[in-house]
């Protein structure tokens, strides 16, 4: 996975720079920093971003797709932590802690390109603009409160609900109706906290109700606002 100045998006282009960390750096000169020291690489479904248990190169950042953070056990199971989008940090809390290997691995559950800056070059730049720091507090401050929601979903909200909102998170803009791509029904179960067994009784049930609609590998969501009202619901 070979990162270059080349395949580094332009972050003033970027359409997804109002959810980017890049945006909350307060000066142009701590801008300007961030474009020069990035790296890129493109990838394709299913490629390794980094692997729980190795040590931290660097901060990253999804430029554009999808990457989803996991942790296994010894027997090969995987338990999904995190989804990250265009515009999410990756990495930063391990490299900030200082404390040892990464406890997860991110994975690509699509077509994404990722930028990284170096443990070296990241730790300097935090120290040259305090902005930056600043920034990343509140990009840390984001985490916790996606980690707090998840962990109250999980406990209240009801499975049904749970399966709604992750596909309302994952579907992508499409016509006549917007798509789900490619998803594993395993990830679509870890990222709503349930079991494979109750995700595929679930979307069954969301298909006999014509909720929505699966097609090949895609799920397409034909009744959008009644998926939402349930992702809505507490009970």
């Amino acid at each position: 996975m070979p990162f270059s100045k080349r395949e580094a998006p332009n972050c003033e282009w970027c359409p997804f720079r109002k959810n980017c960390f890049y945006d909350l750096l307060g000066t142009k000169d701590a801008k300007k920093a961030w474009r020069e020291m990035r790296l890129a690489s493109p990838l394709r479904s299913g490629e390794i971003v980094f692997h729980e248990g190795t040590q931290p190169q660097g901060v990253y950042v999804v430029c554009k797709g999808k990457v989803k953070i996991y942790k296994s056990s010894r027997a090969g199971h995987q338990l999904i932590t995190r989804i990250e989008s265009a515009g999410d940090l990756l990495g930063q809390i391990t490299l900030l802690a200082q404390e040892g290997a990464y406890t997860g691995t991110a994975e690509t559950l699509e077509p994404s390109i990722v930028s990284m800056v170096s443990q070296a070059e990241f730790v300097d730049f935090l120290k040259r603009f305090s902005d930056a720091s600043l920034a990343l507090l509140r990009e840390l401050a984001r985490d916790v409160r996606r980690g707090e929601n998840k962990a109250r979903d999980i406990a209240f909200k009801p499975a049904r609900g749970r399966l709604a909102d992750t596909l309302l998170r994952m579907m992508r803009p499409a016509k006549p109706f917007p798509v789900v791509q490619g998803l594993k029904r395993k990830d679509l179960a870890e990222m709503a906290g349930l079991t494979i067994e109750t995700a595929v009784r679930l979307l069954k049930d969301f298909e006999v109700r014509g909720l929505v609609r699966r097609k090949v590998k895609d799920i397409q969501v034909l009744k959008e606002e009644e998926i939402r009202g349930m992702a809505g619901s507490a009970a």
